[in-house]
């Protein structure tokens, strides 16, 4: 994620600005409480993208291409797709989050991961897979802020740092090159911790979600793909 990046996200308020919102919908949900983000449900196989999401490309670097994918696991995956290329996918929420009202969990996989890639490093740093999450909403002179939740390559488990650009964006390693491709890991977060330990202060509510791939740096191809999100309240 090259600085350039950074900053257009950061500088242009990614999300409130841009991304769609979502109207609440009903869907299958795992436990009576778990409130399903990010539309997938309702999207149509072969669509680029479920209803709400939008593409941020970044300024002069080709976009990646996505597609909503059959799953044998969740019925429906979103799977993106980059060779020298990055862009940000995301939705607002129609109803924003209270980040301390509950936990976040997602599944995603990697197919094809990037050889080479070195998230502390500004001439390599790209990923497969950056799930984010974004706090607060855009105001006149701050733009809300930032975790992106990684998949590295060396990097450890739970590595985390403020990125080198905006002091509003914090990165934290999930995943890494042993934990394989081509199978499904579930996430589950606690937002309000996280954002402790990143920013200081209590969270603001959580008002948007995406998906990041970056391969502009290295060069490589990489494939990510991401499946059901889920709310969690109260636990």
């Amino acid at each position: 994620m090259r600085e350039r990046v950074a900053t257009m996200v950061v500088g242009a308020g990614l999300a409130l600005a841009g991304f769609g919102s979502a109207p609440a919908a009903a869907a299958r949900l795992e436990a009576a409480s778990d409130r399903v983000l990010g539309r997938l449900e309702e999207a149509r196989i072969g669509a680029a993208l479920p209803p709400g999401w939008q593409l941020r490309p970044v300024r002069g670097v080709a976009a990646p291409t996505s597609q909503v994918v059959a799953d044998a696991r969740h019925g429906r995956a979103i799977r993106f797709d980059a060779r020298k290329q990055a862009g940000f996918f995301g939705i607002e929420l129609a109803e924003p989050l209270d980040a301390a009202g509950g936990r976040l969990a997602w599944q995603w996989r990697v197919e094809e991961p990037v050889p080479g890639a070195a998230l502390r490093d500004p001439a390599r740093d790209d990923s497969a897979a950056r799930f984010f999450v974004i706090f607060g909403r855009r105001g006149l002179l701050t733009p809300p802020r930032m975790i992106f939740y990684s998949w590295g390559n060396q990097e450890a488990h739970g590595a985390a740092w403020p990125s080198r650009v905006s002091g509003r964006m914090h990165i934290v390693v999930l995943r890494n090159a042993a934990d394989g491709t081509g199978r499904w890991l579930a996430e589950e977060r606690d937002l309000a911790a996280d954002y402790r330990d990143a920013f200081g202060g209590e969270p603001p509510a959580v008002t948007g979600i995406g998906f990041m791939i970056d391969t502009d740096d290295t060069g490589a191809r990489a494939v990510g793909m991401l499946g059901p999100v889920l709310w969690r309240p109260g636990r």
